[in-house]
């Protein structure tokens, strides 16, 4: 039997818990539960925040934020303060606490009154400009299992 370390049982489970939720697979003959999937995926970055890994952890709480996840948004936009697992940026963080606060999630906006002191008015409302494509896109994906195919053979 092979010993390991426990930050190499630690990294298997990982790399264990990526390859189980890439090949999963995925029947669209049944509903999707997206919010079952968003709680999913925004569960995986708690965990790699937890554990300290901030790439990852921004990598699957930005997922989880395009899901339309609020409490994703807001912590997006916090790693965006701190520069945790993305380049450290005011405008960026504005844009998606202006998301998360946009629809009423208080912290959010607690957050952008605290950090709207550094940033040019330009730029907070060009982060603002940049929130409401971010919503566009975030509810186009949401509903586009609605908009039915057309097809373009004859």
């Amino acid at each position: 039997m092979l010993k390991t370390t426990p930050s190499e049982q630690d990294l298997e489970q990982q790399l264990d818990n990526i390859l189980d939720f890439v090949t999963q697979p995925h029947d669209s003959s049944m509903p999707i539960d997206n919010k079952k999937d968003e709680q999913s995926t925004f569960n995986k970055a708690l965990y790699y925040l937890k554990n300290n890994q901030a790439p990852l952890a921004a990598k699957w709480m930005r997922l989880a934020a395009m899901a339309g996840n609020q409490r994703a948004q807001f912590y997006l936009g916090l790693f965006f303060v701190k520069g945790e697992g993305v380049p450290k940026s005011v405008f960026h963080a504005s844009a998606w606490l202006s998301l998360a606060s946009s629809q009423g999630y208080e912290p959010a906006t607690a957050a952008i009154n605290d950090i709207r002191k550094h940033i040019e008015t330009k730029r907070f409302k060009d982060a603002q400009c940049y929130a409401a494509s971010l919503y566009e896109q975030i509810h186009q994906l949401q509903f586009l299992h609605l908009i039915p195919r057309t097809s373009t053979s004859d």
